[in-house]
């Protein structure tokens, strides 16, 4: 019977650990999304782990040697929820993240709840930076809707994603 496990890598190691299992003949999950990078004046779209250290790999605990998963080049361990099981995952919850998935294999950040509707959130740059706003959802073109209270009435704004952090 097959399982999903779940395995912790090395800090920004997820593709080589990811790739040296897959060698090794396991199936392995290691979900994405679109990230924007922002460095000095350039941003640019990254692809980066939904999970950050984390990937999955899909085990028959009974026959699969899986405690040689621990010596893979880039993985940290094997997560255990005992000393002799490793940690499972849901299948439900796999074949939920690959649902979401569009065709180019990238979960959309449209489908992250990145904000709650209502929460405060600080602005970071551009006309209205350090400004206070209450987020109101997220289009599909990564862009924030905002209510800004502004000259004593509430302004609707919307701006890149990558422009607002939580307050």
């Amino acid at each position: 019977m097959m399982t999903w496990c779940v395995v912790h890598t090395q800090p920004s190691k997820e593709l080589i650990a990811a790739r040296h299992l897959r060698d090794q003949g396991f199936e392995v999950y290691l979900p994405q999304f679109k990230k924007i990078k922002r460095h000095a004046r350039r941003v640019q779209e990254v692809f980066s782990p939904l999970f950050p250290r984390y990937i999955f790999v899909n085990l028959d605990l009974q026959v699969a040697l899986w405690r040689s998963i621990n010596g893979t080049r880039g993985v940290a361990h094997l997560l255990m929820s005992s000393e002799v099981i490793p940690a499972q995952v849901s299948s439900t919850i796999i074949d939920e993240l690959k649902h979401q998935e569009g065709s180019d294999g990238m979960v959309p950040v449209s489908s992250l709840a990145v904000f709650a509707k209502g929460q405060k959130i600080q602005i970071l740059e551009g006309a209205f930076k350090d400004q206070v706003a209450t987020f109101e959802s997220l289009s599909d073109n990564n862009r924030v809707q905002l209510l800004l209270t502004f000259l004593g009435g509430q302004t609707k704004v919307s701006l890149p994603v990558y422009s607002v952090e939580a307050a």
